[in-house]
């Protein structure tokens, strides 16, 4: 059975993440090199989403002081991970030119590793044993759903993208700024309208992903 007050915190977290990151940074993202005010509020924005699962984790255990230090902890220790993982990104994306592959190479990077740590808080916090049973399997198709209509959003940005650079390549004003220049600002706008469709993938599947695990 899924714990009513543990999936509530999970809920509003993670829609808070979802929220604010796309409010505040665009996509929770930390680049290194570029220690700004992106950096740290992408770093904060991990670091509380980590503490809150925790909390929702261990949401019965008495001992509020202990929980919410280890919880802090369990945090710092997430977002560092995070930056680092991010730094591998950034390593195959630098010289892509193509920011809708760069967006969603980050978002994949999100759903990865979102997806670990609440597998990492459920095995090895909780202790809890992984049951393959008929609820499971209803929420893994729902979260291969999920990702299914990501994939696809991408795929027709992508085709969108190829379409118009082909359709505008004779235009005098990509003979001006030249082809790469063009496929630079055609995909920013792109990746920007995939960042939206991306939140919302990653918070409905950590949320069905939580609630598969519960079950």
């Amino acid at each position: 059975m899924v714990n009513s007050k543990n999936l509530t915190i999970v809920t509003i977290s993670t829609i808070l993440f979802g929220l604010l990151s796309k409010w505040l940074v665009g996509v929770p993202y930390m680049a290194w090199g570029y220690f700004d005010k992106l950096f740290i509020a992408s770093f904060i924005l991990w670091m509380l989403y980590s503490t809150m699962l925790y909390l929702a984790i261990k949401i019965e255990n008495e001992n509020y002081l202990k929980l919410g230090f280890t919880g802090v902890v369990f945090g710092l220790i997430s977002a560092c991970l995070k930056m680092g993982l991010d730094a591998i990104i950034e390593h195959f994306t630098k010289f892509s030119g193509n920011l809708i592959v760069t967006a969603f190479m980050m978002e994949m990077g999100i759903l990865i590793f979102g997806s670990a740590i609440i597998f990492v808080l459920y095995v090895c916090v909780a202790k809890k044993k992984i049951l393959w049973n008929k609820s499971m399997k209803n929420c893994t198709l729902g979260l291969g759903g999920i990702a299914g209509i990501y994939f696809a959003v991408i795929i027709y940005y992508l085709w969108q993208l190829r379409h118009w650079m082909e359709k505008f390549a004779d235009f005098d004003i990509i003979k001006e700024i030249g082809e790469e220049q063009g496929l630079l600002n055609l995909s920013t706008k792109y990746a920007q309208e995939s960042t939206v469709v991306g939140m919302i993938v990653y918070v409905l599947f950590f949320i069905v992903l939580w609630i598969a695990l519960k079950k």
